[in-house]
């Protein structure tokens, strides 16, 4: 295990500050704490990229990437995690307001190993697409993660479907926010 993946699992295992400078130190201490469930406060700041195709009468698809910054939030301020990049599906009930979306995102850390995790949401234009996030696996001494947690995402996709019913080409921005997102390295 490399000194850059000792740092992400000490960031993904701290909900302080203090405790991820302590843990940038000793880094993990065996398999026994390292087979812990963990709880931490996570949010990603991105932009997206793709198309919005009006696909019926009242409904709207946009098809794109959302990538960022992913940061577990500490009571010292927030942590950069990585970087988070999400190929997604969201579809737009333009008369009902509604949208409901699919993801698949690969979160990088700072040496290159990666954690994946899978999205689903359901919501409305400005209050959010909320759903369930769980993680599927990674690389390195995250090949095994598990966990995962409920989340928010906010963004101007809305926006988009709103210019008609051609295709369009554009960018949103957004946040994605875990209020508590749980893990295990086993």
């Amino acid at each position: 295990m490399t000194f850059g993946d000792k740092i992400m699992i000490a960031i993904f295992r701290s909900a302080f500050a203090v405790v991820i400078v302590a843990a940038l130190a000793s880094g993990p201490t065996g398999a026994a704490a390292a087979a812990e469930e963990q709880r931490v406060r996570a949010f990603s700041t991105w932009q997206g990229q793709g198309q919005m195709l009006q696909t019926g009468p009242s409904e709207a698809t946009f098809i794109g990437m959302l990538s960022g910054r992913l940061y577990i939030d500490t009571d010292q301020g927030p942590v950069d995690a990585g970087t988070m990049v999400c190929p997604v599906v969201v579809t737009v009930d333009l008369k009902t307001r509604t949208q409901k979306g699919v993801g698949r995102c690969t979160i990088t850390g700072p040496q290159g190993n990666r954690v994946y995790m899978e999205l689903t949401c359901t919501g409305v234009p400005l209050v959010g697409c909320a759903g369930d996030s769980k993680l599927t696996g990674g690389t390195g001494p995250f090949a095994h993660v598990t966990g995962g947690g409920h989340f928010v995402l906010r963004s101007g996709l809305h926006e988009l479907a709103a210019k008609g019913d051609a295709t369009v080409k554009d960018t949103a921005t957004g946040i994605t926010f875990w209020r508590e997102f749980n893990y295990q390295i086993p």
